[in-house]
């Protein structure tokens, strides 16, 4: 593969969110989302059909993902010091991502030492679609830092994953609006979905991916809006 095929990828995603987003109605571009479940589908059956890849220090550079979760009620920070004490309510969500890494913190920046080489750069653009007791399309773009320095990888490899980014709703949501003090809601709002990622030692390809879809106003930040929604997800991470 050409070495700038997965920057021309990102590019390319990025225009076609924002011509699903900013350019069709509502109702195209949940239809644009109808092929998802198409999608898992078949990653499911190249998975069942995929020989276990070789051992490496990481997975393949360029990867894409499924997945699926349900809405939570609950405060993220309490999320993310507790997930197990989740309220969930009737709204779920399913998407798909592609991402690419565009290499060790030391490899980007010169060396910082150590550490950078356990912190790598990664770049994702994904599209999902809400359904159940809310009916939105979600398209995403966000810069991701990932650490694999976990003492237990060569049993179970281990990532943690943080990022920053943009979120775009196809219309503005009834359930962000409730859950905001001044019952604020934007389409637009901050990205953050930071993850855990398990695979085996010697198939770093194939990944369980468990995400916190989150988005909100950043406290006022994003046109004056404090909460948003988040999601409790699981997904299946395929690298190549």
């Amino acid at each position: 593969m050409d070495e700038r095929s997965p920057i021309l990828v990102a590019i390319a995603l990025q225009r076609l969110i924002y011509v699903l987003a900013c350019r069709r109605g509502k109702h195209q571009f949940m239809a644009s989302l109808q092929p998802v479940p198409h999608m898992v589908s078949v990653i499911l059956l190249a998975l069942a059909l995929a020989a276990p890849a070789l051992a490496q220090s990481r997975g393949a550079a360029d990867s894409v993902m499924v997945f699926g979760g349900v809405a939570s009620e609950t405060n993220f920070t309490d999320l993310l010091i507790s997930p197990w004490t989740a309220v969930v309510n009737a709204i779920g969500v399913v998407g798909g991502s592609y991402a690419h890494r565009f290499g060790t913190v030391n490899e980007l920046t010169g060396g910082i030492g150590h550490l950078g080489d356990d912190l790598t750069v990664e770049g994702e653009a994904g599209v999902s679609a809400r359904f159940g007791d809310e009916d939105l399309g979600e398209a995403w773009t966000a810069l991701y830092l990932r650490y694999d320095g976990l003492p237990w990888n060569e049993t179970v490899y281990t990532t943690i994953g943080v990022n920053t980014g943009v979120s775009l709703l196809t219309n503005l949501s009834d359930f962000e609006r409730w859950r905001d003090d001044k019952g604020r809601s934007s389409v637009f709002l901050h990205y953050l979905g930071p993850e855990f990622t398990f695979a085996d030692p010697e198939n770093k390809d194939l990944e369980l991916v468990l995400r916190l879809h989150h988005r909100s106003g950043v406290f006022g930040l994003f046109d004056g809006v404090v909460s948003g929604s988040t999601f409790l997800s699981a997904g299946i991470r395929v690298r190549f």
